[in-house]
Order: structure tokens, then sequence, then C-alpha cells
């Protein structure tokens, strides 16, 4: 179980850029392919931590889904987002589908 601060669902803010994002996986550890290392300075502890694939949009407005780590990014108090309905409406279904039921055959 990855012990992390933050869930599938939930809207984030990237604490640098200010970007709303939404996160749609959780990864227990740096999982990409061996970063350089300039993009995280080759920090273990940072590597080591959860890092979450967030969806965001741009500031103009196009969707990216960008991989942060767990201190890149900070608590969005729930409500709505006037500025990007798209990602609260993104956020909402995921969080609709995880409490579905799911049948079992």
């Amino acid at each position: 179980m990855i012990a992390s601060k933050y869930g599938i669902g939930q809207q984030v803010r990237h604490q640098l850029l200010g970007f709303l994002g939404v996160i749609v996986d959780v990864d227990p550890e740096y999982s990409l392919t061996e970063p350089a290392i300039d993009e995280i300075d080759g920090a273990e502890s940072l590597r080591a931590a959860p890092w979450y694939h967030v969806v965001m949009e741009d500031e103009d407005g196009h969707t990216v889904q960008t991989y942060l780590a767990e201190a890149q990014i900070a608590w969005e108090l729930p409500g709505e987002h006037p500025e990007q309905p798209s990602l609260d409406e993104l956020a909402a279904s995921i969080q609709r589908q995880l409490q579905a039921p799911r049948l079992r055959h």
C-alpha cells in the first residue's frame, strides 16, 4: 500500500507554478526511466517518496499530463474552480468511478 498525502481524483496545485491539477495515478516512488542528474538533482529521498501523474491546464488552457513529486504539489480546497471547469469535471468523474460498486463475475 502506498503511503501518500494525496489520492486519485483529488485536485491539487503545483507549488511553484500555481496550476490546478487532478491526480490520475500514484506511484510509490519515481518509476519513469532513470532521471538525468539535473532533473531531480539525484536526490534519493525525493525519488523514494510518492510521485503523481497529474492532469493540468497550462497558461494557454491546453491540457497537459505531468509527473510530479509529492513535494511539488499542495492541497487544493474542494469546490468549484470557474476558471477551469474541465478539471472540476475530471475530478468529479474520477471520484464517481472510484465510488461505483463493482460487479463480480
